[in-house]
């Protein structure tokens, strides 16, 4: 595998926070003034794991990962990098620890949950969707 293909997609989650961060505006100043608080931020999950995945759609395409291997390598950095940054941003921001746990139980109708599981699975799901299936060609027949 190219380690140009695989530096790509690690640092192409770099604009994953900034569309974040554009998704979260646009719902502060939106449908989010017209509801309770945690109903905009479930509805505004939706949304962002568009986003993840047309991200992920434009890298498969543009940037093919060979192998499901190198995509599951990926999903998992990407996953971690995005934990990390909400769980660093929540403590810079003050949040208590219990409170950022808390954005992940879905029993209290917390939709967050699936902006890390769409941060995982879309390298993988792409991956197998966009690149060509590897055919062996056989000369001379048909």
């Amino acid at each position: 595998m190219k380690k140009s293909v695989l530096r790509a997609h690690l640092a192409a989650w770099l604009l994953l926070p900034p569309a974040a961060a554009l998704n979260g505006t646009l719902r502060d100043f939106t449908y989010g003034t017209a509801m309770p608080t945690n109903i905009a931020h479930s509805i505004s999950v939706v949304p962002l794991v568009a986003i993840i995945g047309a991200w992920a759609a434009f890298l498969a395409r543009r940037r093919p990962l060979p192998d499901r291997r190198s995509a599951t390598l990926v999903g998992v950095a990407w996953l971690v990098a995005t934990v990390a940054f909400e769980t660093g941003l929540g403590a810079l921001r003050g949040v208590p620890i219990d409170r950022l746990v808390a954005e992940y139980d879905v029993t209290r109708g917390n939709l967050w949950p699936l902006v890390p599981l769409a941060t995982l699975f879309a390298p993988i799901v792409l991956q197998r969707l966009i690149t060509p299936s590897r055919c062996v060609v056989v000369e001379g027949a048909g």
